[in-house]
């Protein structure tokens, strides 16, 4: 019985590797532009249970989702279970990706270089840390299902958070342009994946 629950675990385990194996498009930029970002003049204010979620910023594209992160117990996970760190430009080309280690822990992204990029510029510049919390079950399955690597077209806000008792979490935009290397509070209301419109991975 044990070793038939041991090989149920293994069996599992080595399906939710499976699905999260990375996406590979090889060398060149797969998303070349930044995302969409424009000012909204009279936001309003979307209310669950527990938080007041404020758009700012209408927020859409096509980017390269090149670092995720699941959270489980963390204070906000239940609004926001997943951290992506989208990539455009450069930073979408697998010839230079190949190049960094890039991972989100605690919140927050990190990008080391294994060997000299190929390219010379701020990385940065093409990253945003997206915070991201799903308007609908369907979304938040999607945004689960999103693997490294992958290529996503997504629309939204950015927002601000505060709670009941007025904690607020604060997307860092000024001039309708994330600051380099901040996190954004992303609602997502529109995903598609790579798949639904049908460019190939590995």
């Amino acid at each position: 019985m044990l070793k038939h629950i041991f090989l149920i675990i293994v069996l599992i385990f080595c399906y939710l590797l499976w699905e999260q194996r990375p996406v590979r498009y090889g060398p060149g930029i797969v998303a070349e532009s930044k995302p969409d970002v424009a000012m909204i003049d009279f936001p309003n204010p979307i209310e669950t249970d527990n938080f007041i979620i404020t758009p700012k910023f209408e927020v859409s594209g096509t980017v390269r989702v090149i670092a995720r992160n699941r959270y489980w117990f963390e204070d906000m996970s239940h609004i926001s279970p997943l951290d992506l760190l989208f990539s455009w430009n450069r930073m979408s080309d697998e010839e230079l990706l190949k190049r960094m280690l890039v991972k989100i822990d605690d919140r927050s992204y990190h990008v080391q270089m294994t060997k000299p990029p190929y390219q010379r510029g701020n990385i940065h510049e093409h990253l945003m840390m997206a915070h991201t919390i799903p308007a609908s079950e369907n979304i938040q399955e999607k945004l689960l299902s999103i693997r490294r690597g992958q290529l996503v077209t997504f629309s939204g806000y950015i927002v601000d958070i505060e709670d009941r008792v007025g904690t607020e979490w604060i997307s860092p935009v000024r001039d309708q342009h994330p600051a380099n290397r901040s996190s954004q509070w992303i609602w997502i209301e529109g995903l598609s994946l790579a798949e639904d419109v049908k460019i190939g991975s590995e």
